[in-house]
């Protein structure tokens, strides 16, 4: 995944847009507050640990390629805001003085690895040791792109036409994107194109206003129930109120309260200064503007419902009802992507602060609110169903795009224009049922006697089993990257099992040279430790003929021996029994 061709891949590594000086300087801020919290010799210890355990056997040198590769398999992208400043590192730093170069590819010596890799200690120390929220980020990928393609069969449905700018869409497109609260990310399909977020705007402008001004002044002009009513409906409740922000009638409501003090130029700015906020540094946040044009043009039902609204005095006084629409049809057009969206979506799901930047975008008490009108309003007059079957807060647009919260665990983005008779899209809530089938998130599947046939990608195996048979395990099967990541959490390579048997016992048995060979780099005491039958891993080599380990053992033995002085071993003569 990360080609790291030198003088090919590092220039890859690029800021979006002209703020990379001021994300550098805010990454460089960051880290340093990261680096106060733990303390120095800590710090330290992680920088050593993690180039010797991920140093080349015969450079000593770090390999770039495996190390970043390790990165991504635990779900930490190139392009991730929190790794950047140490990227720009990589690419400024002087070749000649702290690189050494193979044919191809890039080596970092131990000083240089520590000099570099240090910005971005704190998250990839946490990816490593895959203490992340998804542990096993591989197998959790590996079960969405079966979801994901099993999906793509769909072909029901129609592209929504009363825009046409949406009724061009491509039928066939199909995107989907993750991203957790750690800042795991993983995208699929047409993840990158751009659509606009018709109504899945809608809880970003209540969550901003709603932070503006407060629940009480807000919701004094809006209500909180679900409508049963078709959203665009022209009806108030017995309040003479819209009956939720995430209806036509609620949201324009919604959108006069946003900053009416200040002008529509200003408010417009303010809305997408705070999109780009939720999308965090590198996300795609635009504005389509012939979407805009057209949907001003043709908006005699939102007209409608306006001047209803103001004649019942919904609005709050000296509100332009003008500048309202204009903003609310502004909105609505603001363009971004599957990949961006899933960011903003898992904002909301870390409480409003963004995972990637560590910034906190709208308070707690928003966020909150925003997600419970999500969980019963947010998918049209589908909003019932979707809360009954799928359980989760989630927000649907015409123009394909559907937006899932999992609350302290990830956000999910999909998009694929053909929609349903309800405005909803097919793929996206078929998605959404497969989803919820396989996998615990439902509001209510954390009951205590809940299904326990749904599997919990929170949950790390691991876990489950004692050190030492983590290592034991891990020996067995040859998983190199997982005794580094038990070492690299501070456990014990040399603690041993009820039979007194080590990992050295272990891989002697298996005959796997390349795992005895990293353990033995890494074991620091005498390589010949006795189990409870008193063998030792020469000899369980010996017993199954497993001649290159035998080899190996052999020889670190003799260097054991000699770097302390050990006597050779006393051969019993037993010719007189």
């Amino acid at each position: 995944m990360f080609n790291f061709a030198i003088r090919k891949v590092l220039p890859h590594f690029k800021m979006h847009s002209s703020g990379r000086n001021s994300l550098l300087r805010e990454n460089t801020i960051t880290q340093a507050v990261i680096c106060r919290s733990m303390s120095y010799d800590v710090y330290k210890n992680q920088q050593e640990l993690l180039f010797d355990l991920y140093k080349d056997k015969e450079t000593g040198k770090v390999y770039l390629p495996h190390f970043f590769k390790a990165l991504v398999d635990s779900g930490i992208r190139k392009d991730d805001p929190r790794i950047v400043h140490m990227v720009q590192n990589i690419k400024d730093a002087d070749l000649l003085d702290d690189f050494v170069w193979g044919s191809q590819y890039l080596y970092l010596d131990k000083e240089t690895f520590k000099k570099h890799v240090g910005s971005g200690i704190s998250v990839i120390s946490k990816a490593l040791k895959r203490h992340m929220v998804i542990p096993d980020w591989e197998k959790f990928v590996g079960e969405l792109t079966v979801l994901f393609e099993d999906c793509r069969n769909i072909k029901s449905g129609n592209v929504a036409t009363y825009i046409p700018q949406l009724a061009r869409a491509l039928p066939e497109c199909w995107a989907m994107s993750v991203c957790t609260i750690d800042g795991q990310r993983k995208s699929w399909g047409d993840a990158f194109k751009p659509f606009c977020l018709q109504s899945v705007s809608k809880p970003f402008t209540y969550a901003a206003v709603h932070d503006e001004i407060g629940a009480d002044k807000l919701h004094s002009h809006v209500g909180q129930e679900p409508s049963g009513r078709l959203f665009n409906d022209i009806c108030l409740d017995y309040d003479m109120k819209p009956h939720n922000p995430l209806i036509n009638a609620g949201a324009i409501v919604a959108v006069s309260l946003l900053r009416n003090s200040e002008t529509l130029a200003d408010r417009f700015d303010f809305m997408m200064h705070k999109c780009r906020q939720l999308a965090g540094s590198g996300g795609y946040v635009g504005f389509n503007n012939s979407v805009f044009e057209y949907k001003r043009e043709t908006a005699d039902r939102n007209y409608a419902l306006s001047y209803y609204m103001r004649e019942h005095k919904v609005f709050p006084e000296n509100t332009n009802l003008q500048d309202t629409l204009d903003l609310y049809f502004q909105i609505c057009s603001i363009e971004t992507n599957c990949d961006t969206l899933a960011v903003m979506a898992a904002t909301l799901a870390n409480g409003g602060v963004n995972p990637l930047m560590g910034e906190r975008v709208i308070n707690n008490r928003a966020c909150r609110d925003t997600l419970s009108l999500m969980y019963s309003c947010g998918m049209y007059d589908w909003s019932g169903q979707f809360a009954f079957h799928v359980g989760l807060p989630a927000k649907s647009g015409v123009s394909g795009d559907l937006m899932i919260v999992i609350p302290n665990v990830m956000g999910i983005a999909l998009y694929s224009p053909r929609l349903d008779k309800l405005g909803n899209s097919v793929r996206g809530v078929k998605f959404a049922e497969s989803f919820i089938q396989k996998y615990n998130f439902h509001n209510y599947d954390s009951l205590v006697y809940s299904d326990d046939k749904k599997s919990d990608p929170r949950r790390s195996l691991e876990k489950e089993v004692e050190m030492p048979n983590r290592f034991m395990y891990a020996t067995k099967i040859g998983d190199i990257a997982a005794i580094k990541r038990y070492m690299l959490a501070g456990n014990n390579l040399h603690e041993r099992d009820y039979d007194d048997r080590t990992v050295l016992h272990v891989a002697a048995c298996e005959g796997d040279v390349n795992t005895l060979t990293y353990l033995l780099n890494k074991w620091t005491e005498d390589p010949s430790p006795r189990d409870r039958f008193r063998s030792t891993p020469l000899d369980n080599a010996k017993f199954f003929e497993n001649e290159a380990c035998i080899t190996l053992l052999q020889e670190a033995e003799a260097a054991y021996a000699k770097k302390h002085r050990k006597p050779p071993p006393i051969v019993e003569d037993h010719s007189r029994d």
